[in-house]
């Protein structure tokens, strides 16, 4: 039962609950707002649960995508197919009425301006409802349909660009709450989220087209994320190099503000490490589509390098985020410190121990190419 605080506030569905989905839902629930997910880990912040994306569109007003990077437009795809589901479509209507509001979905991952545009063309192209044969085999049917149920009309929906810049929401031992900045963007933002909601969540409204948020996130990023890159390479180069202590001594004198950003940045970055690669990249796509850094007018445009780019884009190999994105992956996947959880911190607690773990990652990762090489060129030599 909703308490008479909540009743007129609307139902707010969160996919899919990290620390960040975590901390947006309790600072939501702190404020008397009803809050819905699929997943049992957030029972205990008094999240509502749901069985599937079918129910969690058919009950929510506003539903947030706080998703990795990569999962962006696959998330947007699952709400979309849930929302023609003939399931959820009758729900809804059974339990607001015909008069039921559109759904509102807000990205609010760190994504480039293109891939919102992307999302944001999917929920505006028409779709019918899902036929029986796409549903699922437990229902039943009849021949004789009730009048209700002929060609009922798929969950309409409303979206909005978005990002969130700064940490998840906390509740400060005074009872006051932490609270990142969230960045919208987008047509009739002021009528798909109210005021009170807009306050709650310290939404910051950054243009009335979609793409505008979803760029100052990306720009906001490259300065952070970008920074903390280049102190991996910067300081594991001067331990391998045996200067490490001199760096930060000198740093200590002429850039102590550089040194105290690093010390921080390098200590809470391993957790994330992996979440960062395909931001990077979308960095990367947002410098070149937006900015018009592309490989025309950065380098000789001939394209010798990674790929990452929509089929139907702009080719945006060898840029510079490019190489970023490869930092954090070579983080993520060939050192101790990818297998760091945000909850259960052992190793890379401090800059210190991080250098030492990428270097040897560093090392494993060249032992294992070499010897996969001398493998090759064995099996060569025993059958040429």
């Amino acid at each position: 039962m909703a308490s008479s605080s909540s009743q007129n506030k609307p139902s707010v569905g969160i996919l899919s609950i990290g620390d960040m989905g975590m901390g947006v839902g309790r600072l939501l629930r702190h404020h008397d707002y009803t809050v819905q997910h699929t997943l049992d880990r957030i029972k205990s912040s008094r999240i509502t649960t749901l069985a599937s994306d079918e129910e969690l569109v058919a009950e929510v007003d506003i539903l947030l995508s706080i998703v990795p990077p990569r999962d962006a437009v696959a998330t947007a795809r699952r709400a979309l197919e849930a929302c023609q589901s003939a399931a959820a479509i009758q729900r809804r209507a059974e339990g607001k009425g015909s008069a039921a509001p559109r759904l509102t979905y807000v990205d609010l991952n760190a994504i480039s301006p293109r891939t919102a545009r992307t999302i944001g063309a999917l929920f505006s192209t028409p779709k019918s409802p899902s036929s029986p044969a796409q549903l699922s085999i437990t229902r039943s049917f009849s021949f004789h349909r009730r009048e209700s149920e002929l060609d009922p009309q798929a969950i309409s929906i409303d979206f909005l660009d978005g990002g969130i810049i700064g940490s998840p929401p906390a509740l400060r031992e005074d009872k006051s709450w932490k609270r990142p900045s969230i960045v919208i963007s987008g047509p009739k933002h002021d009528e798909l989220l109210d005021a009170s909601l807009r306050d709650v969540l310290n939404v910051r409204i950054v243009g009335e087209a979609i793409g505008p948020a979803s760029a100052l996130k990306s720009c906001f990023a490259a300065l952070s994320k970008g920074t903390i890159a280049l102190s991996i390479l910067s300081f594991t180069t001067a331990h391998t190099c045996g200067v490490l202590p001199a760096l930060k001594e000198h740093l200590e004198e002429f850039n102590p503000a550089l040194l105290a950003f690093a010390r921080g940045g390098l200590a809470s970055m391993p957790p994330k490490a992996y979440r960062w690669v395909d931001e990077m990249r979308q960095i990367n796509e947002t410098f070149s589509v937006e900015g018009g850094f592309s490989p025309d007018i950065l380098g000789d445009g001939h394209g010798d390098g990674h790929h990452h780019h929509h089929a139907d884009g702009p080719d945006i190999t060898g840029q510079v985020f490019e190489g970023i994105a490869d930092v954090y992956k070579l983080i993520a996947d060939d050192t101790v410190l990818g297998e760091e959880k945000t909850e259960k911190r052992k190793r890379g607690t401090n800059l210190d121990d991080v250098v030492e773990c990428v270097r040897d990652g560093i090392a494993r990762k060249k032992n294992k190419a070499e010897g996969e090489g001398e493998l090759d060129a064995t099996w060569r030599g025993n059958w040429s």
